[in-house]
């Protein structure tokens, strides 16, 4: 017998993890807190600060789940958020800094949990995204309380971070963060799935959710809507320069009658497909 002297041949491909926010209202759900629980090992899962603090007074919303204002003047489901609550804090316990399973962004750059590789220049980035989106939010009916500021960080994150994809709840008609956007003056349109790009992209998500084996919790209902938030303007963010008093054109371009500079959340623009189309689940037989 003549054993070849060639040594073994291992070929191993990765691919780059899925980059996924989460929308508090899919967060607070029973269903969605379980789905997010088990897609942490298999994409990273980024949160905003605001669902941190609402995580850091999960006993206030846990004896008060009305607390948190639910979207459109309506109340959550008290079991669904203590439940949701619960896996919430067995999963930071689990997945939080160094596992690389959940990402966030805090105040500063120590407080926040980044992914190996990523700039750190991102949390002041987001911070003053998230400020100029507050500007918005006055004009807004729904201004205030827990869930709009956690929603209003997840919108920020998304614009931000490059290749993300915002993982929302859905239900009858347009997601509760649509409803949002829609309110703080910027457009959301809905794609069909039969739009070549979506169509791509929904068959990727899906098989990422089957090797994940998650596919049961869309068979048993859970509605999942993908969105996408183009935001070009965030170029256009002051991040600590004040170019009118530095460099040598700095008189000359005081000089100058001021020109009106266009907003970072101008020209944003928001789309979203529904991930299971009505037709995917089937009905249970009795």
């Amino acid at each position: 017998m003549v054993r070849s002297l060639e040594p073994d041949l291992s070929v191993h491909i990765s691919r780059r993890r899925w980059r996924c926010v989460v929308d508090p209202h899919l967060c607070l759900s029973h269903d969605g807190a379980a789905f997010i629980r088990g897609l942490a090992g298999h994409a990273e899962i980024w949160l905003g600060p605001e669902f941190l603090n609402i995580l850091d007074s999960w006993l206030l919303y846990d004896r008060e789940p009305s607390a948190l204002m639910w979207s459109k003047g309506g109340s959550p489901d008290a079991d669904e958020v203590r439940q949701a609550l619960r896996i919430w804090q067995g999963l930071r316990d689990t997945a939080g800094p160094g596992s690389g399973r959940l990402c966030w962004v805090r105040d500063a750059v120590r407080e926040s949990c980044l992914p190996p590789g990523m700039d750190e220049s991102l949390v002041p980035q987001w911070e003053a995204m998230a400020e100029a989106l507050d500007g918005r939010l006055s004009r807004a009916v729904e201004a205030s309380g827990p869930m709009v500021a956690a929603t209003r960080d997840a919108a920020a994150l998304t614009a931000l971070l490059p290749g993300s994809v915002l993982l929302c709840r859905g239900g009858q008609g347009d997601p509760p963060l649509c409803h949002h956007l829609k309110a703080w003056h910027l457009p959301c349109r809905r794609l069909e799935l039969v739009d070549d790009l979506v169509s791509i992209e929904r068959g990727l998500l899906m098989q990422m959710l089957v090797e994940a084996g998650l596919a049961g919790f869309l068979w048993g209902g859970l509605r999942l809507v993908v969105v996408h938030i183009v935001a070009p303007g965030h170029s256009r963010l002051p991040l600590g320069h004040d170019f009118a008093n530095g460099g040598e054109d700095g008189g000359f371009l005081a000089e100058l009658e001021p020109r009106p500079v266009k907003g970072a959340w101008e020209d944003a623009l928001a789309f979203w497909y529904d991930l299971a189309g009505e037709d995917y689940r089937g009905k249970w037989s009795h």
